[in-house]
């Protein structure tokens, strides 16, 4: 038996110039059976050009929102016979650089990148428009991209709070970079202007995005001579520390304060009390963005693909009328 035969065989090959027996194929493939072989897939990749392997970039590994977005992009992806390589950031702009320049020396049949600091790094922006493999972004508005409705879920959030008869939300804003949270802060404003109530500088608590700095901005927040009767965190990570923080103070949610967060994060739900937050469907968006991917890559659009993805607010008992003066 020559070694096409055999190759042909175990590369899935029928016809062409060398015809093979259905007697032939099963002597082979019991052989290699015997001998655990296993197909060399760079191999495979470098000659069909196909490396089946998708680059994906992250911030952050200790907010599990981008954890939801890695999980609904792993599933569409290995479901379509992909597998990922993934880079994380740290929320550092140097560390970001260099994630981005090592997924372009890899050999990669595309890209779904979360940057923080994309605007940092223009020669790199500028490789991805003119590269050969498409890229998906998620949270930045540029070529094919998804992200959450993040002025949607600030209302329902700032709705649901105003509702409850709430006029000092304290604002617990811990983010990388403070232009990521312009459009809520926008929001937050808009909101106070409608129901009549002024904008206080006081109530906005502006630090790191660890779990800690969550307890650091809502110990400052209620020790203030006028401390708030409601709390929006810009995500549930921050929550989950700034809930420590109200215990201490020997304070009760939601009858002395109320909580609301955002991502809606497994933990949420687990908290004592439930922690009432905005889904902003991290698993869809890591969904959407590999099937967009995916359309790019077979060749299924022409035209730039950008979509939002709605939000639900989702209420528990963190969050309940406002304590009576």
């Amino acid at each position: 038996m020559s070694r096409a035969t055999v190759s042909y065989v175990l590369r899935n090959l029928s016809g062409g110039r060398i015809p093979i027996t259905e007697d032939t194929r099963s002597k082979v493939l019991a052989a290699a059976k015997q001998l655990g072989y296993q197909p060399n897939a760079v191999a495979q990749g470098l000659r069909s050009g196909v490396s089946k392997t998708i680059g994906l970039l992250i911030p952050d590994v200790s907010n599990p929102h981008y954890l939801q977005i890695l999980n609904g992009a792993e599933s569409v992806l290995t479901d379509q016979g992909y597998y990922l390589f993934l880079v994380i950031a740290n929320l550092d702009p140097e560390r970001e650089g260099r994630c981005l320049r090592s997924l372009f020396q890899k050999r990669l049949d595309g890209l779904i990148l979360t940057p923080t600091f994309a605007d940092f790094f223009p020669d790199e922006m500028n490789a991805l428009r003119k590269g050969s493999n498409p890229a998906v972004f998620i949270g930045v508005q540029e070529g094919d991209w998804v992200e959450p409705d993040i002025t949607g879920a600030t209302s329902l959030a700032m709705d649901h709070l105003l509702s409850l008869g709430h006029k000092r939300i304290g604002f617990i804003n811990g983010v990388a970079r403070p232009l990521l949270a312009e459009r809520r802060l926008t929001v937050y404003r808009q909101k106070l202007r409608e129901h009549g109530l002024p904008f206080d500088e006081s109530l906005i608590h502006c630090g790191g995005y660890h779990l800690h700095d969550g307890y650091i901005a809502a110990r400052v927040l209620l020790d203030s001579p006028n401390p708030p009767t409601a709390l929006l965190s810009i995500n549930d990570h921050l929550a989950i520390g700034a809930l420590r923080a109200i215990r201490e103070r020997g304070l009760r949610v939601p009858e002395d304060i109320s909580i609301i967060g955002f991502d809606n994060i497994e933990v949420a739900a687990q908290l004592y009390p439930p922690l009432t937050t905005v889904d902003l469907h991290g698993e869809e968006i890591g969904r959407r963005a590999a099937q967009m991917l995916l359309a790019r890559l077979h060749g299924q659009v022409n035209e730039p693909m950008q979509e939002l993805i709605g939000s639900e607010l989702i209420v528990r008992q963190s969050s309940g009328p406002a304590p009576l003066a």
